[in-house]
């Protein structure tokens, strides 16, 4: 999937940068050096020695977390894309699921009612937010301002594949409030893809999206002063 982005992207003269994560899959953790000191560290080395100064960073689920992170700290990202990233639940998602329930047909609700010990049981176990890098909600809608006032392009995209947290559109403005309204602020919801895309249908429309918005991206940021670049797409899994 990032060749094949890499690829559309560079028909369209932008350069890309993909890396594992450091302790990621099979990447090797570094010492001393976590996702955000690596990002960083290779937002410079772009910087340096390819004369970019205007990157778009972003990524599925964890990655998606660490690109926000990177935003808010170095003001040479320009714009996120966040694949399945922060998510709140909060009344729309209860709205949903609840609305889910009341559709299904009676045998469903003797099998919910007779699995709803061991469902609340399994609720104080493990959830999204124990492995990934999340401000509380009240500082998460302070960062997002933050980026907003600072002119931060950002493309969110939920999928199906992430139920636990994600269920209604109507979330996305209820978790980060008034400043969604923006023009540079964008979100979809396609509750029929799975968390990777692995689908080929679901995949194209993933590039195809991301493609026409680094496309608006192209025409609305500087490019850099040096040789007039078009903005880089940094992105990791």
């Amino acid at each position: 999937m990032h060749v094949e982005l890499g690829e559309r992207l560079a028909a369209h003269g932008m350069d890309s940068f993909r890396f594992d994560v450091p302790g990621v899959g099979e990447a090797p953790r570094l010492k001393g050096a976590d996702g955000r000191v690596a990002a960083l560290a290779a937002l410079e080395v772009l910087a340096t020695e390819h004369d970019c100064s205007d990157f778009v960073i972003g990524g599925v689920c964890s990655a998606a977390d660490l690109g926000w992170n990177v935003a808010l700290q170095d003001a040479r990202v320009r714009a996120v894309l966040m694949l399945d990233g922060i998510g709140f639940n909060g009344p729309w998602f209860h709205y949903a699921r609840n609305l889910d329930r009341l559709r299904r047909l009676p045998r469903e609700w003797r099998r919910m009612l007779r699995d709803a010990p061991k469902h609340l049981r399994d609720s104080e176990g493990f959830e999204a937010t124990d492995v990934r890098d999340w401000p509380s909600h009240a500082q998460a809608r302070q960062q997002f301002a933050e980026l907003v006032d600072r002119g931060v392009h950002q493309m969110w995209i939920y999928t199906g594949g992430y139920t636990d947290r994600f269920l209604h559109p109507r979330q996305f403005r209820w978790a980060f409030g008034e400043p969604t309204r923006d023009p540079r602020v964008a979100m979809r919801y396609w509750p029929d893809c799975d968390h990777t895309f692995f689908a080929r249908a679901h995949r194209d429309r993933l590039l195809g999206t991301v493609e026409e918005w680094m496309l608006k991206l192209a025409n609305t940021l500087t490019p850099c002063p040096e040789d007039r670049r078009e903005p880089a797409l940094h992105s990791q899994r």
